[in-house]
């Protein structure tokens, strides 16, 4: 069969999905992987093919650096994001009102009607010639589910974390069911209701949520929806590089790893308020080696390191932490799933951008790990931690079980029938 991957046009959201695709691919299956135009990440269609994979790109760089443009202005703690965090009552409308903002540039409301919206019309029209069975597509691309529907294809959601976007519409709709809401009109009809009609479709709720939905998450991490869910083993996948000589042989002394994730913004960030030299001071004295991926501006920034601090631009996890005594990280999925892979403690100082606070909980829940507070980061308290998270046993038993907890979902080549016959019973 043919299989359409949609993603939004960052790595991070990429590398999550190419297991899956090698899987298929392997299989004997045609996979193509469509993306617009890197904002965030340029380098986004290139990375796909170095990948092994092919690449379609959709354009629409205007109108999605038009959407992000009011996330991407404030890079300060009260920045709008679409982190949700289940134990806060008010955070998922603004994360709505958030999605609202980036759905925008795939279902713009003010585009004259019949008006050509580029990266929309360019996946439709590309899913129209190539005709793909499924369309697996990243929450954040939602044009997926209307190409797919468009074409005839069967249709799936790939989460990249947490299901926010699950989450958000189930609140949603028990406030469109409750008069005392105030809530009257569905908010994503403004953008959704043009676009279907244009295409003579009509809404439904597989348009937001897909037909079902692959959750690369931990089962326990996962929101109790009404929603198919199936489970697949997230494989870290970080990037292809040749090894270090310095990473040939295992570390004389216990290695830390400080890592900024993909994006290489968060935890270094000139408004994230993070000691970044203040914390190198403080473990200088201490018998361990630590590792942390700084660019040159970064590097700059923090001046001298002390002798047992090595900076480097950037080396791949799944090379890094096999010989890693811990890490410390801002919460993302990609960097927690690897960490979970090499059976290694965190530190997590979550900044929050999608599910990163939640995370932070859970590996704390599961004695896998400690987690400080972004806004009020103490450096000796932080050196303490750091002690007791390689030198205290219970955080390997900890991480110990979020492997096993990972190794209990279906690899993807295991998927890969489940998808043949999902994919049969729902195409068109």
């Amino acid at each position: 069969m043919r299989v359409l991957f949609t993603i939004f046009p960052t790595t991070a959201h990429l590398y999550p999905a190419i297991p899956l695709a090698w899987a298929l691919q392997s299989a004997g299956h045609e996979v193509v992987v469509a993306s617009p135009e890197g904002v965030v990440d340029p380098k986004v269609i290139s990375n796909i093919t170095s990948a092994g994979l092919t690449a379609v790109s959709l354009g629409g760089k205007e109108e999605l650096t038009a959407s992000l443009a009011p996330l991407m202005a404030n890079a300060g703690p009260n920045r709008p994001t679409l982190a949700l965090d289940p134990e806060d009552e008010n955070a998922w409308r603004t994360a709505r009102a958030v999605l609202g903002g980036m759905f925008n540039a795939y279902y713009p409301r003010e585009s004259a009607e019949g008006a050509r919206r580029p990266i929309l019309d360019n996946l439709v029209d590309f899913a129209r010639e190539w005709r793909p069975d499924l369309v697996l597509w990243d929450p954040l691309a939602p044009t997926g589910a209307i190409a797919a529907r468009a074409c005839g294809a069967a249709h799936a959601r790939l989460l990249f974390g947490m299901d926010n976007i699950g989450l958000i519409r189930s609140r949603t709709r028990q406030e469109l069911a409750d008069p005392s809401s105030g809530l009257t009109e569905d908010p994503w009809m403004p953008w959704l209701g043009p676009v279907l009609e244009r295409y003579g479709l009509d809404f439904t709720e597989e348009t937001m949520v897909g037909q079902w939905t692959l959750d690369l998450t931990q089962s326990r991490m996962r929101n109790p929806l009404d929603l198919t869910y199936v489970p697949v083993r997230r494989v870290p996948f970080t990037g292809a590089a040749t090894l270090p000589d310095w990473l040939h042989a295992r570390p004389e002394r216990p290695r830390a790893v400080l890592t900024l994730g993909v994006s290489r913004r968060l935890l270094a960030g000139r408004h994230s308020g993070f000691p970044m030299r203040e914390f190198f001071e403080s473990v200088s004295g201490l018998d361990l080696e630590l590792v942390a991926t700084l660019n040159s501006e970064q590097l700059a920034a923090v001046g001298t390191l002390p002798d047992n601090v090595r900076a480097i631009e950037y080396v791949p996890l799944n090379q890094l932490l096999p010989t890693s005594s811990a890490i410390i990280h801002h919460g993302g999925g990609g960097t927690f799933s690897a960490a979970v892979a090499f059976r290694v403690p965190q530190f997590v100082v979550p900044l929050p951008m999608w599910d990163e606070m939640v995370t932070a909980r859970y590996v704390v829940s599961r004695g896998a790990g400690l987690a400080a507070d972004p806004a009020a980061i103490d450096v000796d308290s932080m050196q303490k931690d750091l002690v007791r998270l390689i030198g205290e046993p219970s955080f390997q038993l900890g991480a110990r079980g979020l492997y096993e907890d990972m190794l209990a979902a279906p690899a993807p080549k295991d998927v890969v029938p489940v998808l043949e016959r999902l994919t049969a019973e729902h195409r068109g």
